[in-house]
């Protein structure tokens, strides 16, 4: 028999499972207003999706740059470690919408080759339900407004939402948020899912209302801090990709002094994006729809600063990229604290699901982490993949600390101790033989239950998508 959400709430705040970031302990939640059990089909559903946010640059993950968030998060549960599907926008916000890994949900890119040998948009698969659609066939009006370029309503997101906004690429919650609170004001009695979405930490969302070389007045460099510029040292690092399996790498085209330039643009999006959000979150409690919502807040990728030779995200499978925060809060702000237990940004809508009583569609990869919230432990296969534009083919696992990257081209694999090494910075792989193999037969064993055959990517020469 199915628990009632105050059930397992309760459970969540009196069996709260060991963290990382070692929290003060976790104070049982107070008693709620209304009983859940009957009521959990008339919550709202607020997604708040903060494109290409950093777990690290959260309270949880030792940052101060994000009050609000971190404000939020006292009376939410936290999951800190999530792992993305995969490092980039348009097949991890898939990943999330369908509970499908991008391989099986199949939109891995912008575009794909047509039948005349030419690109032409891609789009999910007429088959393959969203979980916001089925919410609006449970009930629920859909609404959206969003950043636009990765998140477009065309590639299948927009299924039955009654609003989409997606017209401005690559636009922030200074331009998504106000129509949504604007939204809410006017329908806040209406029984409502809605998709916020901003790109206000993205390398392709310009820094606002200030000067980027002010992020570091003391910096001497050639850099300008722009969009255009960043989009030129991403492809400058793709660029090293010659032949398949190489990966990519900027060498020395930037310097340290620039790596301290950048990454003080990218904390003063963060700190603007903050802002935003803490706006948003006190329009959503003047209306009185905070305690009568399910609100998640997710990132679905990070950001690469020369971690791995590359900047940007998408042709890396780091841990900068897929390490993400994952925020669920229920009315009442039942069940707070953090879980350290390894979880998958695709688990989040089959978890929403359960807490309101609505059967998730078939064939779908995520599971609810309720069970977590109830003390139980949950072994789930954490795995990742990228195809970033048809520059790499990567795909990982990890598992016991560890984590393996498989290169599909050139069958190359790295090995990290995510313990002793979380900056992945020492491969293991020659090192730890029996550990890359088994991990690699793991991968192999994964790929082959989607019925991805790893030898076609072998050795490929692709023409790579310019649109990004």
């Amino acid at each position: 028999m199915r628990l009632s959400l105050l059930a397992v709430l309760l459970a969540a705040g009196c069996d709260t499972p060991a963290t990382v970031t070692a929290p003060p302990p976790v104070a049982a939640p107070a008693a709620p207003s209304f009983d859940y059990s009957a009521q959990a089909s008339k919550l709202n559903v607020i997604f708040i999706s903060m494109d290409a946010l950093r777990f690290d640059r959260t309270g949880a993950g030792g940052s101060t740059d994000m009050p609000n968030l971190d404000a939020f998060a006292k009376d939410a549960i936290f999951f800190t470690n999530t792992t993305s599907a995969a490092p980039w926008t348009v097949p991890s916000h898939m990943a999330m919408f369908t509970a499908r890994w991008p391989t099986l949900h199949g939109v891995t890119n912008k575009l794909k080759p047509g039948p005349e040998g030419d690109l032409v948009f891609q789009q999910l698969a007429p088959e393959i339900p969203t979980l916001p659609e089925k919410l609006v066939d449970a009930g629920w009006k859909a609404v959206a407004f969003t950043g636009g370029a990765g998140v477009q309503a065309k590639f299948g997101y927009g299924r039955k939402f009654e609003t989409y906004l997606d017209d401005k690429p690559f636009a922030g919650m200074d331009y998504s948020g106000p129509p949504a609170m604007d939204w809410l004001r006017t329908h806040k009695a209406d029984h409502f899912f809605m998709f916020l979405h901003g790109y206000d930490a993205h390398g392709q969302h310009a820094l606002l209302d200030q000067d980027p070389r002010a992020a570091v007045p003391d910096y001497k460099g050639p850099l300008d801090g722009g969009i255009e510029e960043q989009a030129k040292l991403r492809e400058e690092g793709l660029a090293a990709i010659k032949k398949p399996g190489d990966p990519a790498n900027l060498g020395d085209a930037v310097t340290a002094e620039d790596i301290r330039f950048l990454t003080a643009i990218y904390d003063a999006k963060v700190k603007a994006a903050d802002v935003r959000l803490g706006k948003f979150l006190d329009t959503v409690k003047e209306l009185g729809l905070f305690d009568t919502s399910i609100i998640v807040l997710v990132g679905d990728h990070g950001e690469e600063f020369m971690e791995h030779h590359y900047l940007d995200h998408g042709a890396t499978l780091c841990d900068h990229q897929l390490h993400v925060p994952m925020i669920i809060r229920f009315p009442g702000g039942e069940g707070h604290g953090q879980v350290a237990d390894a979880v998958r940004t695709i688990d989040v809508f089959p978890t929403v699901f359960d807490a309101l009583g609505v059967t998730p569609p078939d064939g779908i990869n995520g599971t609810s982490l309720i069970p977590i919230l109830q003390g139980k432990k949950l072994d789930l296969p954490i795995y990742s993949e990228s195809d970033y534009r048809l520059f790499v083919h990567l795909r990982s696992e990890k598992k016991d600390g560890k984590k393996l990257v498989l290169d599909l081209e050139d069958g190359q694999r790295s090995l990290y101790d995510l313990v002793a090494d979380p900056g992945e910075q020492t491969d293991l792989s020659t090192t730890d033989a029996r550990t890359t193999y088994e991990m690699e037969q793991g991968v192999r064993s994964w790929l082959n239950t989607m019925k991805s055959d790893p030898k076609q990517f072998l050795g490929v020469e692709e023409e790579h998508i310019k649109l990004f």
